[in-house]
């Protein structure tokens, strides 16, 4: 499935297009399907949807759905309705919760058949001087020469704002795009030491953050963002219950291994 290149900013003008769409009775039935997004609830997991399920206002995320759940939500007498927003007045019993962004689907996999987000961090082999270069899914780069393996680092994968044509890895001088991708494998997120209170997170600020490990003990680091997303800890309880989580130690987090 060929999926739109989109960054943030993009998504936002979808949103809002959607909500005109139906006000105006228009068929909206595959609406940005081809657009999947992720984002952190507020209990730390991961939740996945398409364009159609939500909208931005104040530059906050929020989620909408019309199915039944247990989970506080808003209402839309907590918004003051205007533009596209006030188009969700056409929908009933409408349940609204406040979400982090956190990734647009890239259309590429991992080498386990992982799903890679931008957000993510990935150990990746990449040849800049391939034979054939990767068109999304699990397709690979290939080189001429077999025994050519090409250069191997850790990033993070976001879209690159001054080039919108693909998703890329943030390195320290330079952005690489996924296609040029032999291997690669993803260990973690950025989304790690997150506030309770935090209304978004720059995917693009953190992973250039990651393209510059100076002083930052770089196995810790690998650890939360093997463990992400997560809020910071406030509480001793809070800390108790992280230690007590029974979570994998280091030497048991995913390896990258490299063919022979």
């Amino acid at each position: 499935m060929k999926v739109r290149v989109l960054s943030l900013e993009n998504l936002k003008l979808m949103c809002n297009e959607f909500l005109e769409k139906c006000a105006m009775g228009d068929d909206v039935e595959h609406f940005g399907e081809d657009v999947e997004v992720r984002f952190i609830n507020d209990d730390g997991s991961f939740g996945y949807t398409s364009v159609c399920d939500l909208f931005f206002y104040h530059d906050k995320m929020y989620y909408w759905t019309q199915r039944s759940t247990q989970k506080e939500h808003l209402t839309l007498d907590d918004f003051k309705l205007y533009g596209a927003l006030k188009n969700l007045e056409i929908f009933e019993d409408i349940k609204i919760f406040p979400v982090i962004f956190a990734g647009i689907y890239t259309g590429y996999l991992d080498d386990r058949g992982k799903i890679i987000y931008t957000g993510d961090v990935v150990k990746a082999n990449v040849i800049m001087n391939t034979s054939l270069i990767s068109n999304g899914g699990m397709g690979r780069a290939r080189h001429p020469n077999k025994n050519y393996k090409g250069s191997v680092f850790i990033a993070g994968v976001n879209n690159f704002a001054e080039r919108g044509d693909d998703y890329y890895y943030i390195l320290d001088n330079c952005p690489i795009q996924m296609y040029y991708t032999s291997k690669v494998v993803v260990i973690g997120n950025v989304f790690y030491d997150l506030d309770r209170d935090e209304m978004k997170v720059d995917i693009g600020e953190r992973c250039a953050m990651l393209a510059y490990p100076y002083h930052i003990n770089v196995r810790n680091l690998h650890i939360k963002m093997a463990h992400a997303p997560y809020f910071k800890c406030k509480t001793w309880q809070d800390v108790a219950l992280k230690v007590l989580k029974d979570e994998p130690r280091y030497n048991d987090l995913p390896i990258y291994i490299s063919e022979d």
